[in-house]
């Protein structure tokens, strides 16, 4: 098998979270628990999160000290179906070589410790690798609404630890459609968000999912199939909300309808876009390499660095009244981190 054919086939995997074990009798199909909690390499002080589905801890990277210095908003990557954080460090290497410090880039690991379906014939992971050794391989997949409370304590941490309320954050695949459901879920949160960088997400459904057949079988496929109820929800009246104020937006995109394998046909090719969003387009590009591959990152993080500069910077936008509303962000965090202490004793 070819290297494009092998990432095809992962990458099918990735989306669908196509299992090769039951469900337990309390979660949807084609869900099942995590085998283990992904690799933590968090600065020693950084606030430990619970799982909020699983009660594990939760992985990622990001910090170097509480309060740390930094000169622009923390970025934080979020993975898509399957897979973990450890798909990013590629992408935090770059970024990190360009001048941006471990404090400024973070990522987490909702759903546990994934697998290698984030491969891409255009760059090797090895540090991913060595994180997944010894593993069973199994992609185990999720969906968007039961890991947005992960995503929205971390979000908290990230800002109490570094200090910055303005974060931006960088979806790819079920990353995007995750942190979409986010912020509209969380409009306080969406206040602080400089940036969105939209890579392969599914916004108006994916090829993967076989229309109206998958869904029942295939949970993410009950939000991301073409046409659902959810993604109407999500993107509004005549795409309404695809995009607002005060975030600045960009989809990363093949639009072809050959590269991308989430995105096969006329008909997804362009399911990626977002309505008033920016666009870099990079023809024939696999679904990992736009998030991985060199001149993809190149010209994301780019895209990135000038809208940091606009806003600028590391800091906050809220009026001085709201500072209560963040002691109330700060007690959610604490009562999270304390969950998380005693799901470790």
């Amino acid at each position: 098998m070819s290297a494009r054919a092998a990432a095809t086939l992962a990458t099918s995997v990735l989306l669908l979270g196509v299992l090769a074990a039951p469900a337990s009798a309390d979660h949807q199909i084609q869900h099942i628990e995590p085998a283990a909690p992904a690799v933590d390499r968090f600065a020693d002080d950084v606030p430990r999160l619970v799982d909020d589905e699983w009660g594990i801890p939760i992985g990622g990277f990001g910090g170097i000290a509480r309060r740390a210095p930094i000169t622009r908003a923390p970025v934080i990557f979020v993975h898509g179906n399957v897979v973990d954080h450890a798909d990013y460090y590629p992408v935090r290497d770059d970024f990190m070589a360009a001048g941006w410090s471990a404090q400024e880039l973070w990522a987490l690991s909702y759903n546990g410790m994934g697998n290698g379906s984030g491969s891409s014939p255009i760059r090797q992971n090895p540090e991913r690798d060595a994180d997944h050794a010894g593993q069973d391989g199994l992609p185990r997949g999720t969906n968007n609404d039961v890991n947005v409370p992960d995503l929205e304590a971390f979000i908290r941490v990230v800002q109490e630890y570094t200090g910055s309320d303005r974060v931006h954050l960088v979806g790819h695949s079920l990353g995007v459609t995750l942190v979409r459901r986010t912020l509209d879920l969380h409009p306080d949160l969406a206040q602080d968000v400089v940036s969105v960088v939209a890579i392969a997400g599914a916004n108006h459904g994916t090829s993967l999912c076989a229309p109206m057949v998958s869904r029942g079988t295939h949970m993410s496929c009950d939000e991301i199939d073409k046409d659902t109820d959810w993604l109407v929800e999500l993107n509004g009246i005549d795409g309404g909300r695809e995009t607002y104020d005060p975030i600045r937006w960009l989809t990363v995109y093949d639009g072809t309808g050959a590269g991308d394998v989430a995105f096969v046909g006329p008909d997804y090719a362009l399911s990626p876009q977002l309505l008033g969003a920016d666009e870099l387009v990079f023809a024939g590009m696999d679904h990992n390499g736009l998030r991985m591959g060199e001149e993809a990152v190149a010209a994301y993080r780019a895209w990135v660095e000038d809208v940091d500069a606009a806003r600028g910077g590391a800091g906050s936008d809220r009026a001085p009244d709201a500072s209560a509303a963040g002691s109330a962000g700060d007690s959610d965090v604490a009562a999270a981190t304390s969950g998380a202490s005693d799901a470790s004793s």
